[in-house]
This record gives C-alpha cells, sequence and structure tokens, in this order.
C-alpha cells in the first residue's frame, strides 16, 4: 500500500486503459515503426484466438450484473464494503466493466485491423498471379 493517501488500484484508469490507438498491423510484410507484422497463414488463427478472447471477456462483462443484485445488509461496515465492490465491478473509470468494455473495443479494432490487412495481402497476391502466373 503506498503512503499517498490514495486507494489502493486507484490509478489504474490511466492512460493506458483509455488509449484507443491500435498499432498498425501488416500481414505479411514489413511493419512499420511502432506495429508488428502477421505471418499470413497464421492471420487466421490469430483472428480466431482474438474472436475467442473477445467473447470470453464478453461473458465475463455479465458476471457483473449478477453481483449487482446482491440484497443490501444492515450494518454500516457491510453496506460499505457492498458499495465499494459494486465501485469496483461498476462502468466507472477503473472499474471492471469499464476495463472489461474498453479490453473489447480494443479486440475488435484489432480484429478489424487484420482482417483487413489479410484482405489487402491476399488481393495483392492474387493480382501478382494473375499479372505474373503461378509463380515459382
Amino acid at each position: 500500500m503506498s503512503g499517498s493517501g490514495t486507494a489502493p488500484g486507484a490509478d489504474q484508469g490511466g492512460p493506458y486503459a483509455e488509449s484507443t490507438i491500435i498499432p498498425q498491423v501488416s500481414v505479411g510484410g514489413v511493419g512499420s515503426s511502432g506495429g508488428y507484422t502477421v505471418d499470413p497463414d497464421g492471420a487466421p488463427r490469430l483472428i480466431r484466438a482474438l474472436r475467442e478472447a473477445r467473447d470470453k471477456l464478453a461473458s465475463l462483462g455479465r458476471l457483473q450484473e449478477q453481483f449487482g443484485h446482491v440484497p443490501m445488509p444492515v450494518d454500516p461496515y457491510s453496506i460499505a464494503a457492498v458499495e465499494a465492490i459494486k465501485r469496483r465491478l461498476g462502468p466507472e473509470p477503473g472499474g471492471y466493466v469499464w476495463a472489461n468494455t474498453a479490453a473489447i473495443v480494443q479486440l475488435d479494432a484489432l480484429i478489424a485491423k487484420l482482417e483487413a490487412s489479410l484482405k489487402i495481402y491476399r488481393d495483392a497476391e492474387e493480382r501478382n498471379r494473375r499479372r505474373f502466373g503461378r509463380g515459382v
């Protein structure tokens, strides 16, 4: 626990979680600075795995709904604990639902970039095959 007087985890909603920038994705080419490349043969597996991760996050996000209906206790300490847990699970910055939603948005954007890059790569390959024959 830090001596700064803030609650543990209070700084978790910083710039990393708020960033909407997805690195440049290149399939079968040379990645630009700050980006990365994906083998064209491995791209479909990667996209499938990212979709599975996205689906898992979406299903875990629904857990918050189950915990949102906890009956409120009567003593003030338990009430404070339940309210704190609900806040940490909730949609406020730093809460689980907030982080989960941001991760899903990031995965959706990455999947879209991978699919677009893979299509560009495959289209270029097909054009080259038609232009130059089946190749070596």
